[in-house]
């Protein structure tokens, strides 16, 4: 099963998905690939993004928002030197592991329409037998574009909303266990 965790910024797509992977963890599935939580202030605002590799738990900042004339890479954030090279080495040895899923949070347009970041695991992606179960956060106005791209037919979309963020972790955890049944 190919899960596409899409909502909108703000909407709790990466706390759901690793809520959802603890309880994944906890009854036996192993999981390879990454999150990406966001790095916060004292005050709980969003100051960055880390990301997490979900095999070895090491972990490392990918970026930080910087100000309009801090020289922003992506958006609002600029990159920390050696993230996106960290980034894939954790997302290719995730490919050819041993998993029950593989975690990618996310694919975006750097990937989808710069052919860069983590361009390289599509292919890999696309073919249901080398990868047959992932979840994979994507943003809602590039899901069709991903699903397009990818052309497999297990592709469930799950959407993330602000009002069903509560719930949202254990519908996913509900969806992955479909997977092991079929």
């Amino acid at each position: 099963m190919f899960i596409l965790l899409t909502g909108q910024r703000g909407s709790g797509k990466t706390t759901a998905c690793w809520k959802a992977l603890s309880e994944l963890r906890g009854s036996g599935r192993k999981l390879a690939g990454f999150i990406s939580p966001p790095l916060l202030d004292a005050n709980g605002k969003k100051t960055g993004i880390e990301m997490l590799d979900l095999t070895t738990g090491e972990h490392q900042t990918f970026a930080r928002i910087v100000g309009p004339d801090e020289g922003a890479d992506v958006g609002v954030y600029r990159l920390e030197p050696g993230a996106i090279e960290w980034a894939q080495r954790v997302l290719s040895a995730a490919i050819v592991s041993d998993m029950d899923w593989l975690v990618l949070d996310e694919i975006g347009p750097l990937e989808l329409h710069q052919g860069g970041g983590f361009a390289f695991a599509l292919p890999p992606l696309a073919d249901a037998v080398r990868i047959p179960n992932a979840i994979v956060i994507v943003r809602p106005e590039l899901v069709d574009e991903l699903s397009d791209r990818l052309g497999r037919t297990d592709i469930v979309r799950f959407e993330v909303t602000r009002d069903g963020r509560t719930t949202a972790p254990g519908r996913l955890v509900r969806l992955t266990q479909e997977a092991h049944i079929a």
